[in-house]
């Protein structure tokens, strides 16, 4: 997870014995005072946006490959990590209808395992979700509209390629992606768990 906003923190941290959200918010100030997060408010009640600096990076990296770190004043893409890292928590506390999802192949590591398609223009997912089914989904994030458009005029080639594809977007666009969701050529989720799945976060 590349950001996360504070409000998403108890999940993080400890989704069985969740935390108060003062907790979570003196843990930002601890990190931020020992230089390893960087913490700004972003979008109003959401908590601040918490990111790694380079420091705190230096302690969490794994395989040599770095992170994107706070660069402040970068938000908009941090922003879109935040969500991201959201919609995971989601599915793995929730699952996909009645299947769990049991692992999580992050936009990094799927750039990392796909050199070649990534060259050649395929569309990167902001994660795959892997179910207890053995199912691998793609995961899009919009939490724009602009973003979420932007989704929706790929999505039919990408239920072309994969037999799941789960777009996630915020409540306050969910009535705009609920209109586009009723339209003929997007199909909802069948009983064998494929096509496609909305889900708010």
């Amino acid at each position: 997870m590349y950001a996360v906003f504070e409000s998403d923190l108890p999940d993080v941290l400890d989704p069985i014995r969740l935390i108060s959200k003062n907790a979570a918010r003196s843990i930002v100030t601890r990190w931020a005072n020992a230089g390893v997060a960087y913490a700004e408010p972003v979008l109003a009640n959401q908590g601040r946006l918490v990111r790694l600096t380079p420091d705190g990076e230096k302690l969490v990296s794994t395989g040599g490959v770095p992170s994107p770190t706070a660069a402040s004043g970068v938000a908009a893409t941090a922003v879109h990590h935040a969500m991201v890292a959201r919609t995971r928590l989601r599915l793995e506390r929730d699952g996909l209808s009645d299947l769990v999802v049991v692992g999580w192949l992050s936009e990094r590591q799927w750039r990392m395992e796909n050199r070649s398609r990534v060259a050649a223009g395929e569309q990167v997912p902001d994660g795959m979700a892997r179910l207890d089914n053995g199912d691998l989904c793609l995961v899009q994030v919009g939490h724009t509209r602009i973003e979420f458009m932007r989704i929706r005029s790929i999505v039919i080639d990408l239920l072309g390629k994969y037999e799941t594809v789960i777009v996630a977007v915020p409540g306050d666009i969910a009535s705009l992606v609920q209109s586009t969701w009723n339209e003929p050529d997007l199909s909802g989720p069948g009983t064998d768990h494929g096509g496609l799945h909305l889900i708010v976060i």
